[in-house]
């Protein structure tokens, strides 16, 4: 996704008063879940909340309004319920219990004072999104404490359709909120913002409230529910929900770990199986972390694996259902669609191409897993479509670049490769193609046609594939001769290639060669613009992405060789990778080779990634010389990472 998104979204703010935050750059953000309302925190303090369904703009956000606390922040273990102590200069001044509950589809902070503590909680918006200010209203609302005597405020939130809810995407349908208070907690307007709220919480326990319905009478029957229900009924069915799902994370056999490192590793396990599941939407869907209300194919891929990995075949099935139920509507899947909100998507650049190979790949690790014959047959028809169309764009035997894809979207490799051939694009057509043509054969599916059409086109990409992208003992990612036999789209959704101008359209112009200009640029002086110089690029993910998807084409021998040129640079240099950049998931695939063959390398390198996890358990998008960069709290590089963990704590020890 791209680095230029992430800077826009991350303009946002939870609150006025850390406007100049980003949440790219906070450690340790955490998410909250139950697959209609998410919420995402740091410490006491929301970041975020919205939906249902996940695909919402967030609008609210909570922000303490005294910095003078220390605060200590734990999640209940196999829970999604968080626990905070405010502590003041000399004690604890309040304890703050966090969680959803399915009671009234609502976030639920619980507040035990010994002292007033005050939070600011309202509306936000990012730059961008201000002129939508006016589609948001925070208005008192004094029915619901006339009915309940309990309820000391409530505040009405209600935002039109028409907000958006990521980049340019709209919610189609409006959201109404209910702020609610119990007890010794209370709301106040700010007198200097009509759509802010002074929270109160008084010596003594009250209860916040933010219920959600995307409609008034919804909302209603929401609001009812959970004050209605004992909050001690809402807890233990929320922790008792959790524990279920968790319950399948813990049965694994370690024997390479013990002490320390063995409570590490679970910890991590549960840690990463609570953060995807809080960011997986009612219909399948996975959130790609707190910059991204979107579902990406190539995200829930990492988070597929890792979810098989952790014991949630139930999870991972969703993620193909959720597809399967796009395409059966559309007929074709994006690179991102919204989870809940039908006909969304968001597109990019060669979108028949790498995320329809992930789809086949996935489908064909399910069934590897399962063994569900019948399943693989209902999904069949997407998985037909997902490898025609990549198909469709074979040139000499090689599959094109998504504009999205993670090298060229994070800047690890230029945009202008495009239309090279892409040799981890090419395999997934391979290895996907070929799973597939072993289920239909076995199943008796296919016309001997059929079959023939795809084993010559499989034949052409294989019998070439070393030629293409091997060249002097190295893997390179991009081959520039496919680009030379391209017949260029006029137009295309992307990023417009301006100099100077990095900004995604959904509409851009050929301006010559690979370069893209959005219409304003095609207007501007181009003079001096030059085609960009050819190159091929050789990175350490590329070198893995054989061994992480089982691929068949290359020999053991092959695959080993590629593990070790990794393993050279990082003997010599101390890093996976030339570059101060790599990806959040960089680490795992090379444990995850490392521990496919065993290598003496792979429980160092374990304690290296292991130790990029935040003060949340997570891993991040990026790392720049070690530092997280981009967006937080994501469940693809957790997924990958996680999955490469319990490969390498799983694996027999050698016997001597």
């Amino acid at each position: 996704m791209f680095g230029w998104l992430v800077a826009l979204f991350l303009a946002y703010c939870p609150l006025l008063s850390i406007a100049n935050d980003r949440n790219g750059r906070i450690p340790g953000v955490h998410a909250i879940g139950n697959g209609a309302l998410c919420v995402y925190g740091k410490g006491v303090e929301v970041l975020q909340i919205f939906g249902p369904p996940y695909s919402s703009p967030s609008m609210l956000g909570m922000q303490l309004t005294d910095d003078g606390y220390r605060i200590e922040s734990s999640r209940i273990p196999e829970t999604a319920v968080w626990e905070h102590r405010m502590i003041g200069s000399s004690e604890t001044e309040a304890r703050l219990t966090d969680f959803i509950s399915d009671a009234g589809c609502s976030f639920v902070r619980c507040i035990e004072a010994e002292s007033p503590v005050r939070f600011r909680i309202g509306v936000c918006m990012e730059d961008r999104y201000a002129p939508y200010a006016q589609d948001i209203t925070v208005k008192k609302d004094d029915r619901v404490s006339n009915r309940y005597n309990e309820v000391t405020s409530s505040y009405r939130v209600s935002i039109v359709s028409g907000v958006p809810f990521y980049s340019n995407y709209k919610s189609p349908k409006g959201y109404e909120y209910q702020i609610l208070t119990t007890g010794s907690v209370s709301l106040q307007p700010d007198p200097n913002d009509s759509k802010q709220l002074i929270m109160e919480a008084n010596s003594g326990e009250g209860v916040l409230y933010v219920v959600a319905g995307p409609s008034a009478s919804e909302l209603k029957q929401h609001v009812e529910t959970v004050l209605e229900t004992s909050l001690n009924s809402q807890l233990k069915k929320c922790e008792k929900g959790w524990k279920s799902y968790s319950a399948e994370q813990s049965k694994f056999r370690v024997d390479r770990l013990t002490g320390e490192r063995l409570q590490e590793f679970n910890r991590a396990v549960d840690d990463i199986g609570v953060l995807i599941r809080s960011q997986q939407g009612l219909q399948g869907g996975v959130l790609a972390g707190i910059v991204y209300h979107m579902a990406y194919v190539r995200d829930q891929y990492g988070v597929f694996r890792g979810l098989l990995a952790m014991g949630h075949e139930a999870e991972a099935r969703k993620i193909l259902e959720f597809y399967f139920g796009i395409w059966q509507e559309f007929g074709y899947i994006k690179n991102a669609q919204a989870i809940g909100y039908s006909g969304i998507f968001h597109r990019h650049e060669n979108d028949e191409s790498e995320i329809t190979g992930y789809l086949v790949v996935q489908a064909f690790d399910y069934y590897r897993k399962t063994g569900d014959v019948a399943f693989i047959k209902r999904i069949l028809p997407m998985l037909e479509w997902a490898t025609a169309a990549q198909q469709r764009n074979l040139i000499d035997g090689m599959m094109p670049f998504n504009g999205d894809e993670t090298y060229i979207a994070g800047g690890v490799v230029p945009r202008k490769v495009m239309y090279h051939g892409s040799a981890e694009a090419t395999l997934l057509f391979i290895e996907g193609s070929n799973r597939l043509l072993d289920f239909v054969k076995e199943q008796g599916l296919w016309s001997k046609e059929q079959t023939s059409d795809l084993e010559q086109d499989v034949a052409e990409c294989s019998m070439h594939y070393r030629d293409n992208f091997f060249q002097d003992g190295r893997l390179w990612i991009n081959n520039p001769e496919r680009e030379k036999k391209v017949v260029y789209p006029e137009t295309r959704p992307g990023v417009c290639l301006y100099p100077g101008h990095v900004d995604y359209f959904p509409k851009t112009f050929h301006f010559r060669g690979s370069l893209y200009f959005c219409e304003a640029c095609m207007k501007r002086d181009t003079t001096g613009i030059e085609l960009p110089t050819v190159e091929r690029f050789n990175i350490p993910s590329a070198n893995l992405f054989p061994i992480y998807i089982d691929a068949q084409l290359l020999t053991d021998e092959e695959k080993q060789d590629l593990l070790e040129q990794v393993v050279d640079r990082y003997r010599s240099t101390g890093r996976i990778s030339t570059q101060d950049r790599i990806l959040g998931y960089d680490y795992g695939m090379f444990l995850y080779a490392l521990a496919r063959y065993d290598h003496p390398l792979a429980g160092e390198v374990y304690d290296k990634m292991m130790a990029l996890r935040d003060s949340a358990g997570a891993w991040v998008e990026y790392y720049v010389d070690g530092v997280p960069s981009g967006c937080p709290c994501r469940p693809w590089e957790s997924g990958i990472n996680i999955e490469a963990a319990i490969a390498y704590a799983t694996k027999p020890l050698k016997l001597d």
